[in-house]
């Protein structure tokens, strides 16, 4: 198999994340199910940068306080109360995240999708005192607090573009309407220079960020690729022989714990090498792609397992099926398939493609390899019966 990268995407285009690279992203939005899954994969990325940001917050701002206590203490008593207030506020949500960060993991998932919130909250309070430093123009002022945190919307902070430029936009917006209600119309004037100052910064963050994103994104959607591929067979889209032996192994331990009923089946196509001589090897894995298809229909089960377990044999793996309820899958499988009446020149059975199933049903104590074992051996006893139909075991 080629490697991912000297693959196309239309290889993968069964698969949600090909379908996603395929139809693109240039709004730097997935496809609901795909934007979650890419969204925890953000905030696992961020969280040690958004405990950190935490952590940086609370000292900048008990630095930046304690020398204004110095500053305001005898001058200005009153602004000093409420720039204490301010402060705290500040950063109370430096607090909430520290906080959250140490509980279980859903707790962390509801802290992102807060933390947008929780930014704005603190632009707010950062515009509030901004203002305060431009009507006052003290000599030693920690001015420009909002454009701090509008650059940090954007970096650092593992939040997704559309949520970073919200968050910037709304601090500006909130700034703008502060400042009108505080400031008279000749100094509001000097405040534009601000705001314009704002506004390059969200500019140039935003350009930044959808870039950088764009790229986390189709990072993102090649390395769940991979892991598709790892565990899949390119050919029928099926589990591939190394995931199926995970699964049977964890799937046995399950049915052993639960005490449900275990059944596999072992598929082979019959005659299917003289298939492939007679037709060629298109032909041949045209047919395996077909038969595929028809057995993952019967998988359709969080626990089932339809798997690619050799060249033209496969597996499908039951929790809690009976052997009443295996043989009529059985049954059903072999009459969908002689039913699609796919042509075989070198049939000795119906002139058309068939398959061969052996059933084996878990025993108490049996390890994974000899439950493997016993479908084998009952595919074998199918195939000397006279091949397209099962045998039990």
């Amino acid at each position: 198999m080629q490697p991912l990268e000297q693959q196309s995407a239309e290889d993968f285009r069964d698969t949600p994340h090909g379908r996603q690279l395929l139809g693109g992203f240039r709004g730097l939005l997935f496809a609901p199910d795909l934007e979650r899954e890419f969204r925890r994969y953000l905030g696992r990325q961020a969280r040690f940068a958004q405990v950190l940001g935490a952590c940086l917050l609370l000292i900048v701002v008990a630095g930046y306080h304690s020398v204004e206590w110095q500053l305001y203490a005898e001058s200005d008593p009153r602004w000093l109360r409420e720039l204490t207030l301010l402060r705290l506020v500040e950063m109370a949500p430096g607090v909430a995240i520290l906080i959250m960060s140490v509980f279980h993991r859903r707790v962390r998932l509801v802290a992102n999708r807060l933390f947008p919130l929780l930014l704005v909250l603190v632009g707010i309070v950062a515009a509030r005192i901004d203002i305060h430093y431009e009507v006052s123009q003290t000599e030693l002022a920690f001015r420009y607090g909002a454009g701090l945190l509008i650059v940090c919307s954007f970096f650092f902070l593992g939040i997704t573009f559309w949520r970073a430029l919200i968050s910037a936009a709304s601090i500006i917006l909130i700034d703008i309407l502060m400042a009108a209600l505080i400031l008279s119309s000749g100094e509001m004037q000097v405040h534009w220079i601000s705001v314009s100052y704002y506004v390059l910064l969200l500019t140039i963050g935003a350009i930044s960020r959808y870039i950088h994103e764009y790229s986390q994104r189709e990072q993102f959607l090649v390395r769940q690729l991979l892991g598709w591929v790892a565990q899949h067979d390119s050919l029928t889209g099926l589990a591939n022989r190394r995931s199926f032996d995970a699964a049977l192994r964890q799937t046995l331990l399950q049915a052993r714990r639960d005490g449900q009923p275990l059944a596999l089946l072992l598929l082979d196509l019959d005659d299917f090498k003289a298939y492939n001589d007679c037709l060629g090897h298109p032909a041949g894995d045209a047919l395996i792609r077909d038969f595929g298809e028809l057995l993952s229909r019967f998988s359709r089960r969080p626990m089932d397992l339809a798997a690619r377990v050799g060249g033209e044999e496969f597996a499908l793996l039951l929790l809690n099926c009976d052997a009443n309820s295996a043989q009529a899958i059985a049954a059903q499988l072999l009459s969908e398939f002689t039913e699609r009446a796919i042509p075989h020149p070198a049939s000795a059975q119906c002139g058309c493609a068939t398959t061969s199933i052996g059933i084996a049903m878990w025993q108490s104590g049996q390890t994974a390899e000899q439950l493997y074992q016993a479908a084998d051996a009952a595919l074998y006893q199918a195939k000397r019966a006279g091949k397209n139909r099962y045998v039990v075991r």
